[in-house]
């Protein structure tokens, strides 16, 4: 009586413990801290002073550099200018940055022909700048820098070349360590004369900027080792070419008045071919910054809709408290806690093919410096029922129960029955009860591809970009470089938002030609104006997706015989005059061109900036009464402000001018953004005549 008594209290508590709600699945790997080593030694952080900016200030500027004397400064959206004739001088009131241009000079493929010598050019900046007092103490003469333009005649084969303008470029530095151009140089582009007569007739471009370093310093922070920053991102010692430790600001208005030390690392890897790929990545190099890693999931996951998914994260260094910030690209901002819990993530869908939801993570300290992660979640409703381990582990007790009750009873098995069934009603409903656990609305989200006919008069716009996915060779900027022009060309220039692809959601089969298994056709080439950011070579732009291959091939693409008119990539090599097999960027880029007007890239590695792209976008937009720029001055002006001097940014295009050094008005050389001026036809393979490659110096 006393062994059934006891046989049935036990089988109650299995039962009751069997009918338990189950917990969601969790991944329980382990997460490895980010293994940093600090060295000794500290280094100092230092604070800009932004100058005072009002009319008075920029009207003595023009006064003192120009000669311009009695035309008044007006402002919009802090922005200082004075104009004259086609000539800007523009001061930014967030930063005391000066910007000169002379748009009837700088960067004309028609001027040139009289444009002194580079001697000549290096005798007249150096003279305007000691007579205006431009250089300060620590900045010195870094290169000589071109414009140049280059036409191929199609049918002849026949290439004629000719510089533009010359350019003269100084840097800075601060206790013997450098400031990255971005952030501290001066840079006087030299043009044929026609200005107002005086010692800046010559004087074409002029970017300034530079402000003042507080002698004491802000803070101290230790410096991060380089060797450990290389192990904890898994890059190959090998794989450097060079590193060097310089001085940075942020890109924002919101955290560019510090001065604080970053790694600026040249890496080489080889593609698929065995061909050599130099990337150009910026690390922080001390503790002043922040480091996160999400530590829950541990790594990509596949669930099913309506399954709670926990997400935490990890934050060293920097200066608390932090601000956090888990965003998705499909369903946007999931929480601003360090930790949260989520059943609602949608199953999305593009092409009819599940892709996950890039879930970028970002935290923001006190001192308003930045730091991020990615991990990639799939929702699929056909995907397999994760294994609860509660489920196993009450599997497994009740096993070992029923042995023990069987060798108890003995040959008394008249509660060996009723013991069965109660094991066995238990399990059947187990499932029932764990799914109604589970139980929401799963949501579903098909990002449709553009709609709408052919140059159907409607203005539309694209963005694919990769980033934080490159696991080894991360690019943090990406995402907010073509998110921020993205959404400029949407908000303020009127475009119609078509898709914006990010990290395993950009897909090389999206730029790739139908005729070569590709689908541009839906995608790229059926928008107006399409945005990358990523990293690049001579021959291909490169993504991250299983979906297809890692490399978008430039002999793969046709564009424009759909709607697209402008194709504008953030990344390196993409318009280098040779790729690795020897072909030149005539012959390489010249049967890609089915109707685009002009593609725009670099000639030169790049730096992956936090904002080219919204300039970019803002000055084919123009900030009203400022002009909006023709796309290539806008692409121009962009990396000039945004990239090394040593840099060059690039603008390929096919015309039907007679003569493209002196081209008709219906060429692409005067292509604005639509709406905001003059707009050329598509220019036809079968009525081009030459091809034209415009390098700049930045």
């Amino acid at each position: 009586m006393r062994r059934d008594a006891l046989l049935l209290f036990l089988v109650f508590i299995l039962v009751v413990s069997a009918s338990d709600q189950a917990a969601a699945p969790t991944d329980t790997e382990n997460y490895e801290p980010l293994n940093f080593v600090l060295s000794q030694t500290e280094m100092p952080i230092y604070e800009l002073v932004t100058p005072e900016v009002n009319e008075t200030f920029v009207q003595s500027l023009a006064s003192s550099l120009f000669g311009i004397h009695d035309i008044l400064a007006q402002e919009t959206e802090g922005i200082y200018f004075v104009n004259w004739s086609n000539s800007y001088l523009e001061v930014d009131s967030t930063d005391g940055s000066i910007w000169f241009a002379d748009y009837d000079r700088l960067w004309n493929i028609s001027s040139g022909d009289e444009l002194p010598s580079e001697g000549e050019c290096q005798t007249i900046a150096e003279a305007w700048l000691d007579d205006t007092g431009l250089v300060p103490a620590n900045a010195g003469f870094t290169g000589i820098g071109t414009t140049n333009a280059t036409i191929y005649n199609i049918e002849t084969h026949v290439m004629h070349s000719k510089i533009l303008n010359y350019h003269f470029n100084y840097d800075f530095e601060k206790d013997d360590i450098p400031i990255a151009e971005e952030s501290a140089g001066i840079k006087v582009v030299i043009g044929e004369g026609g200005g107002i007569p005086g010692p800046a007739e010559n004087i074409v471009g002029f970017d300034w900027n530079w402000r003042d370093i507080t002698p004491t310093p802000y803070a101290h922070a230790v410096l991060i080792e380089f060797d450990s920053i290389l192990s904890t991102y898994g890059i190959p010692d090998d794989s450097v070419v060079a590193y060097s430790l310089v001085y940075e600001t942020g890109e924002e208005d919101s955290n560019n008045d510090l001065l604080y030390p970053i790694y600026d690392v040249t890496l080489s890897e080889t593609d698929d071919d065995g061909n050599p790929i130099i990337l150009n990545l910026k690390f922080d190099a001390t503790e002043f910054q922040p480091f996160t890693g999400i530590i829950q999931p541990s790594s990509s996951i596949t669930r099913q809709p309506g399954v709670s998914i926990t997400f935490d994260c990890q934050v060293s260094f920097g200066t608390p408290p932090y601000q956090y910030q888990w965003h998705s690209l499909h369903d946007g901002v999931l929480s601003t806690s360090k930790n949260f819990t989520t059943s609602t993530l949608s199953e999305v869908f593009k092409e009819n093919e599940r892709i996950p939801h890039p879930i970028i993570l970002t935290v923001r300290d006190s001192e308003n410096q930045y730091c991020y992660d990615i991990i990639a979640v799939t929702i699929d409703s056909t995907a397999a029922m994760s294994i609860d381990p509660n489920l196993v582990i009450i599997a497994l007790g009740a096993i070992a129960l029923l042995v023990v009750f069987l060798f108890v009873a003995k040959k008394k098995g008249s509660l060996i029955v009723p013991f069965l069934f109660l094991i066995l009603s238990a399990f059947i409903f187990l499932p029932i009860t764990s799914a109604y656990s589970q139980v929401v609305i799963a949501h579903e989200f098909r990002p449709s591809a553009p709609s709408g006919a052919f140059d159907d008069g409607i203005k539309e716009v694209g963005v694919e970009w990769v980033g934080l996915s490159y696991e080894d060779r991360p690019l943090q900027n990406s995402e907010p470089d073509a998110g921020k022009f993205y959404h400029h060309m949407g908000s303020t220039g009127g475009y119609s938002q078509e898709f914006n692809w990010g990290e395993w959601n950009a897909w090389e089969s999206d730029f790739r030609a139908t005729e070569n298994d590709g689908n541009d056709t839906e995608w790229i080439d059926a928008v107006d104006i399409v945005y990358y950011a990523g990293h690049g070579n001579p021959n291909a732009i490169s993504f991250t997706s299983d979906h297809d291959g890692e490399y978008a091939d430039f002999p793969d693409l046709k564009l424009g015989d759909g709607d697209l008119e402008t194709l504008a990539m953030t990344s390196c090599n993409v318009l280098q005059f040779y790729n690795y097999y020897g072909l030149n960027v005539f012959e390489l880029w010249g049967p890609v061109l089915q109707g685009i007007h002009q593609v725009c890239g670099f000639a030169t590695s790049a730096k992956n900036s936090h904002s080219m792209g919204l300039k970019f976008a803002l000055y084919m937009t123009g900030l009203y009464p400022l002009p909006a720029l023709t796309i290539m001055e806008s692409w121009f002006r962009a990396g000039l402000e945004h990239q090394l001097s040593n840099a060059k940014v690039a603008v390929f295009y096919g015309t039907n001018s007679t003569n493209p050094f002196q081209p008709q008005l219906d060429d692409p050389i005067n292509d604005h953004a639509k709406g905001f001026g003059y707009v050329c036809s598509d220019p036809l393979p079968e009525n081009m005549e030459w091809y034209v490659y415009i390098t700049s110096n930045c």
